[in-house]
């Protein structure tokens, strides 16, 4: 059973402090150091005795005026202690972001919404079992030896922004009215489901308790509930959605009518708005704000400190600190950087590089002083800025036979000056790596992350030569065993990442001069998912994720699915249990099998055992070829912004910056 040591409500609020702890300084001098000047962060090195009072003073103005119950009767029994960064941080003042529309909605989430059952710890890196798991909105948590049953106890007390109740109703209501209600959720939810698509059962134990039991074992649970994709649990507040469900009101058919939907369903996932975060100010959260103007209605979207939030600091204050995260509604990353130099953006963080690119780094370093904000440092979680994909299970069976031979993909990789794409790409800034885990993961294997980078011409047409590909034209373009020139469409999206259109005219290059033509296709994100899905393309490029997160995210290594890039049809055929797709060869499908045995138990030790299996495996096949990963990324925060962990993960999986608590960030000039 994993049970932190509790603090209650009443302890809490009879505190007058607690250890607070100084912020260490960073040296530098180079112009892109986090800290060219060598100097401490403003305020890092002060001392504060916290916030004035046990909650912000808005909300103590509502107490006084009878609008809102005391603070000690709107936490839970037992609140979460956050224990801040830096030191216990004061009241008020705007975290100011941006975002360019819906397509960057996961930012309401990943900096406002990191509320799951359970959360990862700050210091992740990747490790199996529940090791790297705590209690966030469950108090603590229970799990079967065999893998099969999952039981939580909530917090006594604890409610949404509306003031009321949170319970284990709501939980049962997300599983059994949602998640595996074929009219909600028509696929189903693989969260509450095992592999071959059978559903576990929800058993409600009292009014703060549950268990979710699985017909079969399904070892990765916990760390799924850890990842985004847990979230949906604490999601759905029964006593406002029901009233847009069948189930519960006859009369939903007709709402949805008054609500220009097609159906019931239709409105209620509106209502809901599960992965459209941003869109309904309605819905009550437990998350520490609340959605006050969504995308749509204007140009920002805000969001209101929630009265009800239900963690406090060292000291027993309500968090968060900031009355409100806003968000400017703004045309692409250009924009953005402007608005970070002016000074009006203080604080970027989030899963994805948007302006803070190796590029834009020169120009944000010179205007530190005058736009009065600091670089933070980052950990990419992703262990390859850019993936070379080509596409093993081709339509075309010349194209097919061409891409599977594991020595021409050899030879491709030998071809790349890496060294000079760094220097002419990346700012100087970077490591020649392949698609292999990351130093800090207990996964790394040195071999794997270094074979086949050595830029080497010679060596190059030696395998190219071995992979039987010794004829060429009159131009010296290799001949296929078609007798055709081999030619290699990549496709990619530009907008993605600014650098990937200089690196490929570099790699372009370097395949002409051992016989390979590499043609360059952009395409925008929709037709490239598209083609991807079609298994249409000849081969693309994208970034390397899965340098941390293995045990969760193991699709770099083999394919899981059909959103593999290098074997769609073989990632569909593990993921449909062999109704769809193809068959793969021997090597992968028993990566395939050991997966499933990963998956099985909860057995921290063999699961770790299996996976470098996995991870042995790919390094033995070399599926795809890698670059370089980036080693000196960055956020970009204002002077005044407090409590920024460094450096700080960036990840989906582990939502960036949700894990490192924003509850617990703050202003002070």
């Amino acid at each position: 059973m994993y049970e932190p040591a509790g603090t209650t409500r009443r302890q809490l609020l009879r505190s007058s402090g607690g250890a607070l702890l100084a912020g260490a300084s960073l040296t530098g001098c180079q112009l892109l150091s986090t800290d060219p000047t060598g100097k401490q962060a403003a305020g890092s090195s002060g001392r504060s005795a916290g916030p004035a009072g046990k909650e912000a003073p808005q909300l103590a103005a509502q107490v006084r005026a009878g609008k809102l119950p005391k603070v000690g009767d709107r936490l839970p029994a037992k609140p979460m202690v956050v224990k801040p960064v830096e030191r216990r941080g004061t009241y008020g003042g705007d975290w100011h972001n941006a975002v360019t529309g819906s397509a960057d909605s996961a930012y309401f989430y990943c900096l406002t919404g990191y509320d799951n059952l359970v959360r990862w710890k700050q210091d992740y890196r990747g490790d199996t079992g529940t090791r790297e798991v705590e209690p966030n909105v469950a108090e603590r948590f229970e799990a079967s030896a065999d893998g099969t049953t999952y039981t939580f106890w909530l917090r006594e007390g604890m409610r949404w922004s509306d003031g009321r109740p949170f319970t284990a109703d709501d939980v049962v209501f997300a599983v059994r009215d949602c998640l595996l209600d074929k009219n909600v959720s028509p696929d189903g939810n693989s969260l509450v489901e095992t592999r071959d698509g059978r559903p576990a059962r929800i058993e409600k134990l009292g009014t703060h308790a549950f268990r979710i039991v699985f017909p079969a074992p399904s070892g990765m649970f916990m760390q799924q509930l850890a990842s985004p994709d847990g979230f949906v649990l604490t999601q759905y507040p029964r006593h406002y959605l029901q009233q847009f469900h069948a189930k519960y009101n006859p009369k939903a058919p007709e709402l949805a009518k008054k609500a220009h939907e097609k159906d019931w369903m239709g409105l209620f996932n509106a209502k809901a708005a599960v992965w459209a975060w941003g869109s309904n100010p309605d819905l009550p959260t437990l998350f520490p704000w609340k959605l006050l103007t969504p995308l749509g209605k204007g140009t920002r979207v805000v969001f209101d400190r929630n009265p009800y939030y239900w963690k406090v600091d060292s000291g027993g204050s309500q968090l968060p600190y900031l009355d409100r995260v806003i968000f400017d509604v703004v045309s692409g990353p250009e924009v953005m950087l402007l608005h970070a130099m002016s000074g009006e953006l203080n604080l970027e963080v989030g899963p994805d590089t948007r302006f803070t690119s190796l590029t834009n780094k020169p120009v944000l370093a010179r205007n530190r002083e005058k736009g009065k904000y600091r670089f933070v440092d980052v950990q990419d979680s992703r262990m390859n800025a850019m993936i070379i994909y080509l596409n093993l299970t081709h339509k075309d069976p010349v194209k097919r036979r061409i891409f599977q031979n594991r020595d021409f993909r050899i030879g491709l990789s030998y071809a790349i000056d890496r060294h000079e794409m760094i220097n002419a790409t990346m700012q100087r800034q970077g490591e020649a790596y392949q698609p292999a885990p990351l130093p800090q993961s207990p996964f790394y294997d040195k071999e794997f992350a270094t074979q086949y980078l050595e830029y080497d011409v010679a060596k190059a047409n030696r395998y190219l030569d071995r992979a039987g590909f010794t004829r060429r034209d009159a131009t010296g373009i290799r001949l296929g065993p078609d007798g055709k020139p081999i030619v290699i469409i990549l496709e990619y999206v530009p907008g993605f990442r600014e650098e990937w259109s200089d690196m490929l005219t570099l790699v372009r290059g370097y395949w002409k001069a051992v016989g390979v033509t590499l043609e360059l296709k952009t395409e925008d994100r929709s037709l490239f998912q598209e083609r991807q899905d079609a298994n249409a393309h000849d081969a693309a490029v994208w970034h390397g994720d899965g340098g941390l997160e293995v045990p969760i995210s193991p699709g770099a290594y083999f394919p899981r699915d059909g959103g593999s890039v290098f074997a769609n049809a073989w990632g569909i055929w593990y993921a449909t249990q062999g109704k769809e797709g193809e068959r793969p060869p021997a090597r992968v499908l028993e990566q395939m099998r050991l997966y499933d045995q990963v998956v099985a138990t909860t057995d921290e030790k063999r699961q770790t055992a299996l996976l470098k299996q996995i991870i042995a495996i790919a390094k033995e096949q070399f599926y795809t070829i890698g670059t370089v990963r980036d080693t000196q990324k960055y956020f970009v925060a204002s002077t005044s912004f407090h409590n920024i962990p460094e450096p700080m993960l960036q990840s989906w999986i582990y939502p960036t910056p949700g894990p490192t608590s924003p509850c617990q960030y703050f202003i002070e000039s």
